[in-house]
């Protein structure tokens, strides 16, 4: 096993993950490595399916976005949660396709974007807070009055 592999599985045992289970913010659906898929559960009760690309991991960030099981692809832009405009400069399908999320915890999106240290510094990627760091910025997000479905 690798050593980016051995990583991520030891914070999806980690208290602060099986912590998030626990209390219905977010599941494990499957590791394909170095893809993780991950439900997060919305303030509306619908769950939103991450395939990250955890490659690198944790030195780098996951890079991913919304994700269609059944289809195996990212989700279309109808399909994408919706929200105000705060919501939608992160939660963007036109970035990428919907392949990365719009903010610095994201490996791809963070690239060209020296700038966020500074305007963004909560959302800078701590290797040892993990995956969690990441999912729980989503999940914020699903949850916040800007969420619109």
């Amino acid at each position: 096993m690798t050593p980016d592999r051995v990583a991520l599985e030891r914070d999806l045992s980690a208290a602060p993950f099986k912590e998030g289970v626990a209390r219905g913010r977010w599941r494990l659906v499957d590791v394909d490595w170095p893809y993780l898929l991950v439900a997060i559960m919305a303030r509306d009760a619908r769950e939103f399916v991450l395939r990250l690309d955890c490659c690198g991991f944790p030195a780098q960030p996951p890079t991913g976005g919304f994700w269609d099981i059944s289809d195996k692809r990212y989700l279309l832009e109808n399909e994408w949660p919706k929200g105000d405009d705060v919501f939608q400069s992160v939660i963007r399908w036109d970035w990428r396709q919907g392949a990365a999320l719009y903010f610095p915890l994201d490996r791809v999106s963070r690239t060209g974007h020296p700038d966020w240290i500074s305007t963004h510094p909560h959302l800078i990627w701590d290797p040892a807070m993990g995956l969690v760091q990441h999912i729980s910025e989503v999940h914020r997000l699903l949850n916040s009055r800007g969420y619109r479905g």
